[in-house]
């Protein structure tokens, strides 16, 4: 099953220090709500999204987000 997944725009703690703030994808399933956060904002960011959420949520569904297509 095709589910398109909601991306929002955070800030993730990271780098060396673990104190400073890197621009990351928060990734939301619209079908049960689980979301995943991930380093990065780039396309790439949002298919590991993808990928995570189907390892964790329903290992059936294809996650797609059209927004964000490198």
């Amino acid at each position: 099953m095709r589910v398109r997944v909601e991306v929002e725009e955070i800030e993730l703690m990271g780098g060396y220090d673990g104190d400073q703030p890197i621009a990351s994808v928060c990734v939301t399933c619209t079908k049960c709500g689980e979301s995943v956060e991930v380093y990065g904002t780039s396309g790439q960011s949002v298919r590991r999204g993808c990928i995570m959420l189907r390892e964790g949520c329903d290992g059936l569904n294809y996650y797609f987000c059209d927004d964000y297509e490198d």
